[in-house]
């Protein structure tokens, strides 16, 4: 083998080892942020169904105590409530 040939192959087993050193590196470094990242979308999810429950139950009080309740706004207009 040439000392360039030898050289070469050092060379691509040098890079390939980088390589790999380097996706070992990232994906440890990218698991807790993924992690971190569901716990949030969990408690965010968590939070509007409260909100939902929680105004649910609300509009349900003004109506037993026989207040009219506002048609939701964030809903489309339907042709029975123009």
């Amino acid at each position: 083998m040439t000392p360039s040939s030898f050289a070469g192959v050092v060379t691509a087993f040098a890079t390939v080892f980088t390589l790999i050193t380097a996706i070992v590196t990232a994906v440890t470094a990218l698991m807790p942020i993924l992690r971190i990242s569901r716990d949030t979308h969990k408690i965010v999810n968590q939070q509007r169904t409260d909100m939902q429950r929680y105004q649910a139950a609300l509009v349900l009080a003004l109506k037993q105590a026989g207040i009219d309740v506002p048609v939701d706004q964030s809903l489309p207009v339907s042709d029975d409530q123009v």
